[in-house]
């Protein structure tokens, strides 16, 4: 029997009580849910926030790793994760991947984490990265291959030995990036998450964006054609398979991308800056590829250094 002193709640009163029970039931069932988060759905989670800013070609390393790389833990729930965990996990990874690849794996995962867990922290020891010694190649062998060279492969070997352009950029050339012997290097052919090219309008980095000035030889083999039209008609993996054809049968070890070290080592033995290098090669100043330097471009002075690089080059190809 209820108390004549006890009145029930007002019926406004009573909904807001409900509304604040259901509330609280979603944000523990949210809660309950968030602790049920594995691994393999934070790291989907994580790609899934971030597909709108990143590269694709990032995006194209994230997937692969994704799929690859995290099987031995995708099962394991996130917020039960232990530095334990990530440390084996990662002496794991280190058997079978290079330092650098590794460091990459766990760089994915630990993003992932920190995404659902921000005040996580793990003490982890990564795998060292032996320093390797870069060798520039001869430019007897960046001639002979050249010379061995035809087609549009030849015209790869140029752009990439005498005016530093990286496979991508090369690839994503068209004839209305050229103006007498200036090159205008702006955009890049990247992969996406499924593996497909597709042409980018800009560089993943601005001090990709540059000028390069071609030798008389190579603006002669570029030859013409509509602005819109691609000078190279073949993607990036293509030009390796047929340059890796060619070094073989010349008994040579050279990388293709080795030949943008020879442009660099080039303009050091010309004695050119290391910071004019830079801006003419596209790297990113204090950047391991090049020492470090703070200076600051003076332009008519770049122009007589890339003049030289420019006459260099052509000396050599004639």
């Amino acid at each position: 029997m209820v108390s004549a002193d006890i009145n029930p709640l007002p019926l406004e009163s009573k909904k807001a009580a409900e509304l604040m029970a259901a509330q609280y039931q979603t944000s523990v069932d949210k809660r309950a849910s968030r602790r049920d988060l594995t691994v393999k759905d934070a790291i989907d989670r994580y790609i899934n926030a971030k597909s709108g800013v990143l590269s694709p070609s990032t995006m194209y390393g994230y997937r692969r790793m994704q799929r690859n790389r995290y099987g031995s833990i995708e099962n394991l729930k996130v917020f039960s994760l232990t530095t334990e965990d990530m440390q084996c996990f990662i002496s794991q990874t280190a058997q079978e991947c290079s330092p650098k690849y590794t460091a990459n794996v766990y760089g994915l995962l630990s993003s992932a984490v920190s995404m659902f867990r921000p005040d996580a922290v793990f003490h982890i020891t990564l795998p060292k990265r032996s320093p390797q010694k870069q060798v520039a190649p001869s430019s007897d062998s960046v001639r002979t291959l050249f010379e061995s060279a035809d087609g549009d492969l030849k015209v790869c070997i140029a752009l990439a030995a005498f005016c530093s352009m990286r496979r991508g950029e090369i690839c994503a050339l068209k004839y209305g990036d050229i103006s007498g012997d200036a090159i205008h290097i702006h955009a890049d052919m990247v992969t996406d998450e499924n593996n497909r090219y597709h042409y980018k309008d800009m560089p993943k980095t601005s001090e990709s964006i540059r000028i390069a000035h071609a030798p008389d030889q190579v603006i002669e083999l570029l030859g013409s054609g509509d602005p819109d039209e691609f000078v190279i008609k073949r993607p990036p993996y293509a030009i390796t398979k047929a340059f890796i054809r060619l070094r073989n049968s010349l008994g040579l070890t050279i990388r293709f991308h080795d030949l943008r070290h020879y442009y660099a080592s080039i303009g050091a033995a010309l004695g050119i800056p290391d910071i004019y290098i830079s801006d003419f090669g596209g790297w990113r100043r204090g950047s391991p590829v090049l020492k470090a330097t703070y200076q600051n471009v003076l332009e008519d002075v770049g122009k007589e250094y890339s003049d030289l690089l420019k006459g260099h080059f052509s000396e050599l190809i004639k």
